[in-house]
């Protein structure tokens, strides 16, 4: 294995049984534990990831997340108060309260999206260490909010044809605010380029039978770290995602046979096969110093925007 490449050392069964403990303790506390499952979730993936013989740490504990569960939930327990208001009511139940109803909840989940996102990508960096160095994300909130309406707006006018710019728009901002001490990240892909994928993928998907997800997922995946760079005060250089379509496809059916015999307890033995398959592939750069990088991070433990994501069905797969 190249030196500089990243290396993923989980275990399906160390994992299967992280997986049969959270969900015992959280169905027992009648899902209470649930952010400090996940915490234990990340701690596990983080450290199982190597580069140049050092593990990443997350430092995120399940008590800083706890507090963006209530608030998320509380949110939760609105809507389905508000809900149970409307519809059990007959006099309440018309089309007007249905749609005003409905569009109560697409105003919310335009107003949350954003703030989730921003939250929870700064929690889940600045959480994160490799050598004892943290990851830092230093950014406007109104700033990306104006970037985010802005491109969301023009989603909606062409009736989601220019997603494809949204989402890049976001992974600009966010990567390329992010740091690693004294070493800046950047994101340089354009909305073009991922339009065409995602394009091909919807006209390759059912002619196929399906069979080309693994290659369109190859697809979405090298667009992300290939357009990702990282640069010091000499040098900025591209990552490289050497994750070949024909290899994924692969281990993803050897997974979906794995779930589909097993009724999806095997779950645990396909995530650590399909993160290996990517990560293991993933090569950064050779010519920067990693041994001179300086801290330069201020803590953040502010997780609420985790479990936004999380009530809104989200995740930041980028």
């Amino acid at each position: 294995m190249n030196n500089h490449n990243l290396t993923f050392h989980g275990k399906g069964s160390t994992y299967f049984g992280i997986v049969a403990i959270n969900f015992i303790l959280t169905a027992l506390t009648l899902g209470l534990y649930y952010p400090w499952a996940k915490a234990k979730y990340r701690n596990y993936l983080w450290n199982e990831t190597e580069f140049q013989n050092s593990r990443f740490v997350f430092h995120g504990t399940g008590r800083e997340m706890f507090k963006g569960f209530l608030i998320a939930y509380v949110v939760f327990v609105i809507f389905y108060v508000l809900y149970f208001m409307i519809f059990s009511n007959p006099n309440l139940a018309g089309p007007l309260a249905v749609i005003g109803f409905i569009t109560f909840m697409i105003f919310v989940v335009f107003l949350f999206t954003p703030f989730a996102i921003f939250s929870s990508w700064r929690y889940r960096v600045s959480r994160t260490s490799w050598r004892g160095i943290y990851f830092s994300f230093s950014a406007s909130f109104s700033e990306y909010y104006k970037l985010y309406i802005k491109y969301l707006l023009l989603t909606i006018v062409t009736f989601g044809i220019a997603f494809p710019w949204l989402r890049v728009s976001i992974q600009q901002y966010l990567i390329g605010h992010t740091r690693l001490g004294s070493l800046k990240l950047d994101f340089h892909g354009e909305g073009g380029t991922l339009f065409g994928i995602n394009l091909l993928g919807y006209i390759l998907l059912y002619p196929t039978l399906f069979l080309y997800v693994p290659f369109f997922l190859k697809n979405r995946f090298n667009f992300t770290i290939n357009n990702t760079t990282l640069s010091d005060d000499k040098v900025r250089r591209s990552l490289v995602s050497h994750l070949q379509g024909w290899d994924f496809f692969g281990v993803l059916i050897v997974n979906l046979i794995l779930l589909v015999f097993t009724f999806g307890l095997a779950f645990p033995f396909t995530k650590m096969r399909a993160m290996k398959a990517m990560y293991d592939t993933i090569e950064l750069p050779n010519d920067i110093d990693y041994d001179d990088i300086i801290q330069n991070a201020d803590a953040y433990n502010q997780a609420t925007g985790e479990e936004m994501l999380d009530l809104l069905d989200i995740d930041i797969d980028f």
